[in-house]
């Protein structure tokens, strides 16, 4: 009886589990962490790093096209292709002994090879079609160039000796101190180390981000000079505020209502503090005269939601001080509609980064510096500078809306004034018969910028903007362009659909075909169901014996 019951179970389970073995993306990167950690152990790697799942790195994945190319990869990310993630940790050993016993090279990408560099530590995977199949593309980050481990087994280096800075060996690999304060993009205080000139000063101040210096990192060292602030006349605030808003307004640059982040540290060998505080390069301050009507936390930024009075981040972890470069894309659609509906634009078109009649803009951008931008533009792309993705509209906003209020002459004034650059800043964005952007990061004195090109045109034009239009917006698109809401959108080709004409008969015979009695036993294809009535009819069977 014993063994009639033991069968019993044994077939009961058989019958339940549907033999799956999908593996989840976050035991995939357990996985391939402790993979990661024998290879460290096994072969003295003092430098191998945990691979951390990274949103922003999804984010970069994500509107990537699988048949294009890539000309954004092996600069600060790489990429490995994976059939799916029950089979990656397999292949990535395979390629992984492989290549220590006959290493290669590849220009592109190293396959498997990429999830074992040990300079790595941000990873971000999504889906992707090739053909007829889905797979799994991972970006790795935030090295463009392959790295591999000493495989000579002479190394005699300690695993996990020679960690990032913020990380801690932890049996050979090194994790990070703080998992949820380490970013692709950076760590706050990054900036800090990137950009402090004790001698001359700080580069980049007043650009995208402005700066405090602190006695001591307490409260108390705050609050005396704003009470003496607000104790003044109201002339004597706003002189306070010219003078000195081009350096640092100290205590009162944290009541800077547009700031969003602030990172600080102490200065070597002393006990004061540095603050940086971003993205806004100039000093603004509320309406102190206490007549405002507005609404405390009534005009939040996107993303942001209204909490007791303060604009509050809905996801802080996936805030970055860089900005947003999908929101930004989609925001100046937007902006470029909203215009093109105001002032019956016919032919506004929205901005894209790639599409299927111009080249990429992106492979042009790539080695070019400032002088090269400036040098080659006017031909087939123009240009403009940006501070950050996210502030970039607003100042859109508001430089297009000083231009849009001057009147006839002054307009022709500011353009020939403009013309003599070789950008004509913010109304590069507002050129109707622009279709394709690119952005890239650019640093030259210092001092980092977005340089987006913006194509195919070469001279800059701008539409009729005395409301005398009688056209419709978006009513006179370029060839192989839609109007979608006032606003001009490339029409994606579309594969014709085929017609089944065998179905179709065989589901017209089906329709007029009698409905056959419902069996007592139904099997939509449930193995659980299926396997049950398999140890029901042998339990009978034995037991009748």
């Amino acid at each position: 009886m014993n063994l009639l019951q033991s069968l019993l179970i044994f077939l009961s389970l058989v019958a339940i589990n549907d033999g799956s073995s999908w593996l989840t993306p976050r035991k995939f990167l357990r996985e391939l962490n402790d993979l990661r950690r024998d290879y460290a152990v096994a072969y003295n790697v003092p430098n191998m790093h945990e691979l951390i799942a990274s949103n922003d790195l999804e984010d970069i994945l994500r509107p990537l096209d699988w048949k294009a190319s890539w000309p954004e990869a092996r600069k600060t990310w790489r990429y490995v292709k994976l059939t799916s993630f029950d089979s990656a940790i397999s292949s990535t050993k395979e390629a992984g002994d492989a290549y220590i016993l006959n290493p290669y090279n590849n220009t592109s990408t190293m396959d498997e090879l990429e999830l074992l560099n040990p300079i790595q530590r941000f990873i971000g995977c999504g889906p992707k079609t090739e053909g007829f199949r889905d797979i799994e593309v991972c970006l790795v980050g935030t090295e463009g160039d392959f790295t591999f481990f000493d495989t000579s087994r002479n190394s005699e280096k300690e695993p996990g000796s020679e960690c990032h800075k913020r990380y801690t060996n932890e049996i050979g690999l090194c994790v990070p101190n703080n998992k949820e304060k380490e970013s692709y993009y950076g760590h706050p205080q990054n900036i800090f180390e990137d950009n402090m000139h004790w001698n001359n000063g700080f580069l980049g101040a007043g650009v995208a981000w402005r700066y405090v210096h602190l006695d001591t990192y307490i409260k108390p060292s705050i609050e005396p000079a704003l009470t003496t602030f607000f104790k003044k006349s109201p002339a004597e605030k706003w002189l306070f505020i010219r003078s000195n808003s081009d350096a640092t307004m100290n205590s009162l640059e944290f009541l800077n209502p547009l700031q969003r982040f602030i990172a600080c540290i102490q200065r070597l060998n002393t006990p004061s503090f540095i603050c940086l505080l971003g993205t806004e390069g100039k000093f603004t301050m509320f309406d102190y005269s206490n007549k405002s009507r507005e609404i405390p936390g009534s005009n939040c930024q996107k993303r942001y939601r209204n909490n007791s009075g303060v604009c509050v981040a809905i996801n802080p972890e996936k805030e970055s001080y860089f900005g947003r470069q999908l929101d930004f894309m989609s925001d100046i659609n937007e902006i470029r509609r909203r215009y093109a509906k105001e002032y019956r634009v016919p032919n506004m078109h929205a901005l894209v980064r790639n599409n299927y009649t111009f080249n990429e803009l992106a492979e042009v951008l790539e080695p070019l510096n400032f002088t090269g931008v400036r040098a080659q533009s006017r031909k087939s792309w123009r240009y403009e500078g940006l501070y950050s993705f996210d502030i970039t509209n607003n100042h859109i906003e508001a430089d297009v809306s000083v231009y849009f209020r001057k009147n006839r002459t002054a307009k022709e004034l500011h353009l020939k004034n403009l013309s003599r650059k070789n950008t004509m800043d913010r109304l590069e964005f507002l050129n109707p018969l622009q279709k394709t952007i690119a952005c890239g990061r650019k640093e030259e004195e210092g001092v980092t910028l977005i340089i987006c090109l913006l194509g195919p045109e070469g001279n800059f034009t701008i539409f009729d903007t005395s409301f005398q239009s009688q056209a419709t917006a978006g009513s006179k698109c370029h060839k192989g362009y839609y109007n979608d809401d006032g606003l001009c959108f490339l029409q994606i080709p579309t594969q014709e659909p085929i017609i089944d004409y065998r179905k179709m008969a065989d589901e017209a015979r089906t329709a007029t075909e009698e409905p056959e009695p419902e069996p007592v036993f139904e099997n939509h294809g449930n193995k659980i169901s299926l396997g049950y009535l398999l140890v029901f009819l042998l339990a009978q069977l034995l037991f009748n014996i």
